[in-house]
């Protein structure tokens, strides 16, 4: 039986973000979780308990599944991810995106979209897009990635605005880093196929 990849997408995002990426990777069975970000509130998936499985974290995903499901992994790829964004951003950017969320939040999530290179998505579910970025305020998970058991690849953009690779570096310091060049936070999205290369060569190693 092949490996199960379980797919997390990050802030802003829903499970159609994996979409290139995972028509990359066909020899593969697939699962999705959902955040609610984004989508029709009725078809929103509920992240239930899994069976151990690869996951492919982007971004917010990686903390939200370390937090999660660190006890399900059989291993993580983390694509433009972070175990703390506090990391990376002062605490006053977060408040001020909070803040334009409740105020406008089209236009916060349009601006975030397009800065950053990623998709654009309906049915905003605006509670929750202020929950995640609490999450992204707040949570540390940290001591569940250093606890983990399991191989760990992370994967950066050269050009990450929000991640930038200094910092990356030290985030995943210790981890196996691959930087593609010339790309920003949006990895899955637009370069699939770089990402694919190395998530398979992940797997095939296990």
């Amino acid at each position: 039986m092949s490996a199960q990849i379980v797919f997390v997408h990050g802030w802003g995002m829903g499970p159609d973000f994996w979409d290139e990426l995972a028509a990359q990777l066909p020899e593969f069975q697939t699962r999705r979780i959902d955040l609610g970000f984004t989508g029709p509130e009725d078809e929103r998936l509920h992240s239930a308990s899994l069976e151990p499985a690869i996951y492919v974290a982007h971004s917010l995903g990686t903390l939200w599944a370390l937090q999660n499901h660190s006890t399900s992994m059989k291993g993580l790829v983390a694509i433009n991810g972070f175990a703390c964004f506090q990391n990376f951003v002062e605490d006053r950017v977060l408040r001020a995106m909070r803040a334009r969320l409740k105020k406008s939040p089209e236009a916060q999530m349009r601006d975030f979209w397009d800065t950053y290179g990623l998709p654009h998505a309906d049915g905003l579910n605006v509670e929750r897009l202020d929950q995640g970025l609490e999450w992204l305020a707040e949570e540390d998970a940290t001591a569940a990635l250093q606890a983990l058991k399991c191989p760990v690849l992370a994967l950066a953009g050269q050009d990450d605005a929000p991640l930038p690779l200094d910092r990356m570096q030290k985030q995943w310091a210790g981890f196996d880093l691959q930087i593609c060049a010339g790309a920003g936070h949006a990895l899955p999205y637009t370069h699939p196929h770089w990402c694919a290369q190395h998530i398979r060569t992940f797997i095939d190693a296990l």
